[in-house]
């Protein structure tokens, strides 16, 4: 197997399995609520828990890039990984049950600092087609998580979910542990504290961060509520499968845009895509049948399956010398929102009910298209 191939099958591995992993939280919250006891507004901590974790663990790892060797990097990420699925089988109060996933998060957040920037330097003649596809394995991987959850608790404890989850990283480990240090990750620049403080400064980049602050928050609130907000229509096996249908489209999708990448400006799928998705959002979240329900849901997968893979490889075009920290920068970003938005949905939750919730995507959507807009206008005018 060539170094090159050996890589992205390692890279596209941990995405699926990431993927399966961090798809099973939302799914999983009426059953924390039962075995804990704790409120909406506790369970919202579920998913930033992890978030918080990977997010921490991108910034440090990812403005480092340079420095981290991307083998013994991605085997400490991985083993983490583990560690924390095997606690989670085991944990007995809510709070370790946290503490847990934010080890998680710790976990993937390292291999999510290193392996798309590997990724950035393999292919870097076709960055938003291998983005587009690193982001559709993950999906492929999501669109598990909610099935698997289904069978298990079919059978058995919500527990049993976290350990056959384990099994899916312990190839990864073989592939890493075996391969050579990829020789194009040497084209990866070190950076300073005022490095990352210029880029940040680039109008690409705080574009990029802006739009995926929002993305995040709409993907944030789906994956932590979705499937309890449609547990109001259907019976929750049925909840749970509608977002495995969300996130199915992601697949479909997300391979057209690898296409469209190479032949549109990214900047313009993104604000088409956001435009599109406002009266989508709409009427996904004020739908009174669970036909309108789910139609609804499946184009707003379309719509938001376009927005981080395309947006993040925006950014990394922008200044591909630094590629890990704008890939940290695009992931903090991202992760904000996603860890974010789930806590203002459980609050508002509480006090004025999940629909009203979950129809504060409707404005967040309607803020990227904004964002987008004016990004665009900023550089890409000037440049034409």
């Amino acid at each position: 197997m060539k170094a090159r191939t050996r890589w992205t099958a390692a890279v596209f591995l941990l995405a699926g399995s990431h993927g399966v992993v961090s798809q099973t939280r939302g799914p999983l919250l009426a059953s924390f609520e039962g075995t804990f006891g704790v409120s909406e507004a506790l369970l919202g901590f579920v998913v930033p828990a992890a978030s918080v974790g990977l997010l921490l663990a991108v910034l440090v790892v990812g403005t480092n890039a340079g420095r981290v060797g991307v083998r013994r990097g991605l085997l400490v990420g991985v083993g983490v990984a583990i560690v924390s699925l095997a606690l989670l089988t085991i944990v007995r109060s809510y709070w370790a049950l946290v503490a847990a996933f934010a080890l998680q998060g710790v976990g993937f957040g390292i291999v999510r600092a290193l392996d798309r920037p590997l990724l950035a330097h393999l292919y870097a003649d076709a960055r938003g087609r291998i983005f587009n596809r690193y982001a559709l394995v993950w999906a492929v991987g999501a669109t598990a998580g909610p099935l698997v959850v289904n069978a298990v608790l079919s059978v058995a404890d919500w527990r049993l979910t976290f350990l056959l989850l384990l099994a899916p990283l312990l190839p990864v480990v073989v592939l890493v542990a075996r391969a050579d240090p990829p020789a194009e990750m040497r084209r990866e620049r070190s950076v300073s504290l005022a490095d990352v403080r210029r880029l940040l400064r680039r109008p690409a980049v705080r574009g990029m961060a802006a739009g995926l602050v929002l993305s995040g928050s709409i993907e944030g609130a789906m994956f932590a509520w979705f499937a309890y907000y449609a547990g109001g229509f259907l019976p929750r096996a049925q909840a749970n499968l509608l977002l495995s249908g969300f996130l199915v489209t992601y697949v479909p999708a997300r391979l057209l845009y690898s296409y469209l990448c190479d032949r549109l400006p990214p900047l313009d799928i993104v604000l088409a895509l956001a435009v599109a998705g406002v009266p989508v959002a709409l009427i996904a979240f004020t739908a009174r049948s669970g036909a309108v329900l789910a139609a609804a849901t499946l184009g707003f997968g379309v719509v938001v399956a376009g927005f981080f893979p395309t947006l993040s490889a925006f950014g990394v075009d922008s200044a591909a010398e630094y590629s890990g920290p704008i890939n940290a920068v695009a992931t903090a970003a991202n992760f904000v929102g996603v860890s974010a938005a789930p806590v203002v949905v459980g609050v508002v939750a509480e006090r004025f009910g999940i629909g009203t919730g979950m129809r504060l995507l409707v404005p967040a959507i309607a803020g990227l298209a904004v964002v987008t807009l004016l990004t665009r206008r900023r550089v890409v005018r000037p440049a034409e």
